[in-house]
């Protein structure tokens, strides 16, 4: 069981009722939470929150079954795509600081990169996967398996993998490739000399006091509160097969439900970036997919939210954020679920 004194530290009141936190909860938000009908092999949490604090949380089943281990507000998460998310606002912060500019091509960068494509491609293509740039590297890892385990650097990925004719002339197509997050972690460390974790942590995770997130992969600290992952839990069948490091810009994130809040808050209403690079990052780019920077802007009761999904083996993650006023609405699962239930309950949970 998880130690009542770790939680009162982490500052979440601890009452009968299971674990909230401390301030002024919508009860028709925790109803709408509580009221959410799970499966009965559902393992994770849901949560609600405004202006950067978690006001209801619904923690649900084992975060380890074979160790016995429940979900509870500690509990990490894999965030899956919406690392895109806060390595999206990482890149705006260096942007802000003179460091880079959006609409540099990325031979500005990355002058190795193959000059009559590169030339073409910005960065602010790479951010809202209008690049172009074929997705050659997650064709290969169906043939290579090996790439799952692999060391290799983002810039070596690049060598390998970024060199394809473009599909399309970047900003005229769309196509959610791993190759240009990959392009974008190169990109940030050639720039920086540091790897993209060393500098989401900079730049997102420490400014905004998520000292629970961080990146799950070999070459980062160990995470002991993540959550394990499964397709199946009678018996317990884990789906957690390792992600690289070169992959940290795409998938990698994992952290809490109260992180997840206090990150949303901080990144869309707070003062971590500049209103113009807020309204950046959520103005869509291409609105077949809703898709803007390293996320989508839904639509929703006529008001845009921040849409955040992420799907990676079989976690699920979903952090949906109320741009007018800060609202979020968090739900972590690690059974495989459908994105597509997951988004229905978020969707639920926000009309109420």
């Amino acid at each position: 069981m998880v130690d009542r004194r770790m939680l009162l530290a982490a500052g979440i009141a601890v009452g009968v009722a299971g674990p909230s936190w401390a301030g002024p909860t919508s009860e028709t938000k925790r109803r709408a939470i509580d009221a959410v009908a799970l499966p009965a092999s559902f393992k994770g949490a849901l949560a609600f929150g405004r202006n950067g604090r978690v006001e209801h949380v619904r923690c649900v089943g084992m975060a380890d079954v074979e160790a016995g281990r429940p979900v509870s507000p500690l509990t990490q998460f894999k965030f899956g795509s919406a690392s895109k998310w806060l390595t999206s606002a990482a890149v705006l912060r260096l942007a802000e600081q003179g460091r880079l500019s959006l609409d540099s091509p990325i031979t500005t960068y990355l002058p190795d990169f193959r000059r009559d494509t590169g030339d073409r491609v910005l960065v602010r293509h790479l951010l809202s996967n209008t690049s172009g740039i074929p997705d050659l590297l997650s064709r290969q890892i169906k043939a290579e398996p090996s790439l799952r385990t692999s060391n290799a650097s983002p810039a070596d990925i690049v060598a390998r993998f970024g060199g394809g004719d473009l599909a399309f002339a970047p900003g005229e197509g769309w196509d959610y490739a791993a190759i240009n997050w990959v392009i974008v972690a190169a990109l940030v460390q050639r720039l920086t000399g540091e790897p993209l974790p060393t500098v989401v942590e900079r730049q997102v995770l420490r400014p905004l006091a998520m000292s629970r997130t961080g990146f799950a992969q070999a070459d980062q600290p160990p995470m002991p509160q993540l959550a394990a992952a499964y397709s199946g839990t009678t018996p317990p069948v884990r789906k957690m097969l390792p992600v690289p490091p070169f992959l940290a810009a795409s998938g990698n994130a994992a952290g809490t439900v109260d992180d997840a809040v206090r990150g949303a808050h901080g990144i869309l209403h707070g003062a971590l970036l500049k209103q113009a690079s807020r309204n950046r990052l959520t103005t869509v780019i291409w609105p077949a997919e809703d898709y803007a920077l390293g996320g989508r802007v839904h639509p929703l009761n006529g008001e845009p939210w921040a849409w955040e999904t992420g799907k990676v083996e079989g976690y699920r993650a979903h952090i949906a954020h109320r741009l007018q006023r800060s609202e979020t609405v968090v739900i972590f699962d690690t059974t495989d679920l459908p994105q597509s239930t997951i988004s229905g309950w978020v969707e639920a949970i926000a009309r109420a």
